[in-house]
């Protein structure tokens, strides 16, 4: 049951974070990226205080790895969000689709030498046509029309691999912390950490974050829509279904669930904004869903097979 959880919060995370690309994009054209990354945090971290006083959450840290929980932190959300942030900018999007949709891969790979988790081949041939349908995304789906600089694929590396250490930190610190501690302290540091420079950016009078407050603006709604969702839900409840299923799943099965957000992106910008949906997008969605299912449901047969 446990297990079936973990896989439903990696349906879940993934399906958020699916449709925050187009509640990002709209966004950003009121916001700057700091700003909306400030925004969202600060909103999220108030929220998950206001749960955490009303009872509805345990929020304690005393006499636990607190190192453990910062290195987290540093990664997932601040190095991460920083790196992806000026990595998009300076490459191309299937560069990008390509680069992050390796994060499966090298969460297995870091989660074999530091976690000790072993994986079977049935598990490593799910994990590759995961990300064999990432890249087939980008390829075919996407044209080639963004200038990818050397700096930008260092930077979607880097925003690579601090979402793997993000991630094998979180499942060694679910041995002391609960999903809504890390959680927790994820959405403060993001509050903080972006929180200063988008204030000092607006003190020097540079910033957009007045707009927020201009209800006479024909934006003013559709703002604090995108803020509410990517604050509530794309940070307090995604984040804590990742923490959540790698509490109950091992870190490269539950990584393997980022893959999904490109075909639940793909199907937004079909069903939502009437984008094209080619035959070569379709089959590789299908190949990114039945790579998770293998890398997921061998994990169940080995158990099985582990009691009788």
């Amino acid at each position: 049951m446990s297990r079936a959880r973990g896989i439903a919060a990696g349906i879940g995370y993934s399906t958020i974070f699916g449709f925050s690309f187009l509640v990002t994009k709209e966004t950003l054209a009121v916001l700057s990226p700091i700003e909306l990354l400030a925004s969202r945090f600060f909103i999220a971290a108030l929220l998950m205080s206001g749960l955490a006083l009303a009872g509805a959450i345990r929020i304690d840290f005393r006499q636990k790895p607190l190192g453990l929980l910062l290195l987290m932190c540093l990664f997932q959300p601040v190095a991460y969000f920083i790196f992806e942030t000026y990595g998009v900018a300076n490459a191309a999007t299937s560069v990008a689709g390509i680069i992050l949709g390796a994060l499966p891969a090298g969460v297995a790979i870091v989660g074999a030498i530091v976690l000790k988790e072993r994986l079977s081949a049935l598990q490593y041939s799910g994990l590759a046509m995961s990300i064999i349908g990432v890249g087939l995304v980008a390829l075919l789906g996407q044209g080639q029309n963004a200038e990818t600089k050397p700096i930008g694929v260092v930077f979607l590396t880097a925003s690579m691999l601090s979402a793997v250490i993000f991630n094998i930190a979180s499942r060694k610190a679910s041995e002391r912390f609960s999903p809504a501690e890390r959680t927790f302290a994820m959405m403060w540091s993001g509050a903080i950490s972006f929180g200063i420079p988008a204030a000092l950016q607006n003190i020097a009078g540079k910033g957009n974050i007045a707009a927020l407050f201009n209800t006479a603006g024909s934006r003013f709604v559709p703002s604090w829509a995108g803020i509410l969702y990517l604050g509530v839900l794309s940070s307090v409840l995604a984040f804590f279904l990742i923490n959540y299923s790698l509490t109950y799943l091992k870190a490269s099965q539950s990584a393997v669930f980022t893959n999904m957000v490109t075909v639940i992106t793909v199907l937004a910008g079909v069903l939502i904004r009437h984008e094209a949906f080619s035959w070569n997008q379709g089959l590789s969605a299908l190949l990114i869903v039945i790579g998770i299912a293998v890398a997921n449901s061998a994990g169940k047969r080995e158990i099985q097979e582990r009691r009788s």
